[in-house]
């Protein structure tokens, strides 16, 4: 229970707590989704037609999912208008200073402060929209695949491809948060 305290407390400086909330059901969900994707019959799935009676591997994958899909995008949306589309994707205004500073800082060998625009900024912005095209891709083939379309299958192929994104993601940006929590750690007990 310390790593949970220890986690919720570092997500304090930078969070609210319904924020913390969200980010946290988010994680829990994107994992078990990675964990019951290995158990998704997709020959089945693929030709759902009308029928909801498919195997009890594809629902452990799907009900979580619809709930991610809920919740994500109440986290997606929370954190596009409490911090705004400059925050997270600044290039799109073409404005990279930020983002120069902070290479500039890590060609010195040190990790930037997550600023808006910055390095940190533009990552969680990557990653909302990796979580929501992925989302929003198995949310198509579903109902694709409850409408018997044929194209159930190009959604299903195009969901998995994005999940890849969510994966990259998780290992780089989990990696991150790792480092970060074990410096801040590092610096309260000097």
């Amino acid at each position: 229970m310390r790593i949970v305290k220890t986690i919720w407390t570092y997500f304090g400086q930078s969070q609210p707590v319904s924020i913390r909330v969200l980010h946290l059901a988010v994680i829990f969900l994107v994992a078990s989704q990675l964990i019951t994707s290995n158990f998704v019959d997709l020959d089945h799935a693929r030709r759902l037609g009308d029928s909801l009676s498919f195997d009890f591997g594809t629902w452990t994958h799907i009900l979580p999912g619809m709930a991610l899909a809920a919740i994500a995008t109440i986290f997606v949306l929370t954190e596009l208008f409490r911090r705004g589309l400059k925050f997270f994707f600044p290039y799109l205004w073409g404005d990279w200073s930020a983002l120069k500073s902070d290479l500039k800082t890590l060609a010195g060998r040190k990790l930037p402060e997550a600023l808006p625009g910055g390095l940190a900024a533009i990552i969680q912005g990557l990653g909302l929209g990796a979580l929501s095209l992925t989302l929003i891709s198995g949310l198509t083939w579903f109902l694709l695949a409850q409408a018997g379309s044929g194209l159930a299958h190009a959604a299903i192929e195009l969901h998995q491809i994005l999940t890849s994104l969510v994966v990259v993601y998780v290992i780089g940006h989990g990696g991150m948060g790792v480092l970060h929590i074990f410096l801040w750690l590092r610096t309260r007990s000097r």
